[in-house]
């Protein structure tokens, strides 16, 4: 027997058994847009091809499809002369950072706990600790912790907006703040699409990625890149739009967006 040929029988026939499924599940997206829901059929297909992909789903796959309007934004912005002592501003006014150099310790057995309660003090403190911040995670650098907050809009993200604290025994060491001011929504809405084509959609951003590849969340939001608006000249883009996306979030940390609309 020619094990070579069969061989390559047998991966032609995957890669047809492969595009077949994607068409129907396509297929039936299409179909159930006007129920509103993603069929469990559906997902159970996706999920198993992201596996033969050694792309593991732990997170839950979201069913409804909504529509949503476009969310128009522009950059908070800062005044230096109106800022405190140690506050400076970058990025065309759109950044604000701090820096205390005095390391003298007052703190004891710097723990994650306290680590963000010295973080959240700080920014109450200068007053950023607003209803439209979420904490996000912290990360143990040797001594020191760094802690990230983002900013939401209702009840869902609004990505790319931060705030990044660093804090060791000697207290709030940085502070780094870019933040995105909503204005108003778009009176036309448009259908999103459903969380297992988002999926599909995001292979392609996953296939030269290497270990091993877990999506351990995914929702769904608002995204706003200047990049999209200008590649060359995004620093000084002060307002734009920002698009409905699923965010998928995988297990090294690394987060994937795609655009929750069909052509965008």
């Amino acid at each position: 027997m020619d094990w070579g040929k069969a061989k390559n029988i047998l991966i032609i026939a995957f890669i047809i058994t492969n595009v077949f499924l994607i068409y129907n599940i396509e297929k039936d997206l299409f179909m159930e847009s006007a129920a509103s829901m993603v069929k469990e059929k559906n997902i159970k297909d996706v999920i198993t091809i992201l596996d033969e992909k050694n792309i593991k789903v732990e997170a839950e796959v979201p069913r409804t499809i909504l529509e949503l309007p476009l969310l128009n934004v522009e950059y908070e912005t800062y005044d230096q002369k109106k800022l405190k002592e140690k506050f400076y501003v970058e990025d065309n006014h759109k950044i604000i950072k701090y820096e205390n150099y005095d390391k003298k310790p007052y703190m004891k057995d710097l723990n994650e706990k306290e680590a963000l309660r010295e973080a959240e003090n700080f920014i109450t403190k200068y007053g950023f600790m607003r209803n439209d911040a979420i904490y996000w995670e912290t990360k143990e650098d040797g001594e020191q912790y760094h802690i990230l907050f983002k900013q939401k809009y209702k009840k869902s993200f609004l990505e790319n907006s931060y705030m990044r604290v660093t804090v060791s025994t000697s207290g709030v060491n940085k502070f780094e703040r870019m933040w995105l001011k909503p204005l108003n929504t778009d009176k036309n809405k448009k259908e999103i699409i459903p969380a297992t084509k988002a999926l599909l959609k995001s292979m392609k951003d996953m296939e030269n990625l290497q270990g091993e590849i877990v999506i351990k969340n995914m929702d769904l939001g608002y995204w706003f890149d200047p990049s999209y608006i200008s590649l060359t000249n995004s620093e000084n883009i002060k307002s734009g739009t920002a698009v409905p996306a699923w965010r998928i979030l995988l297990n090294d940390g690394q987060t994937i967006f795609i655009s929750a609309y069909e052509n965008y």
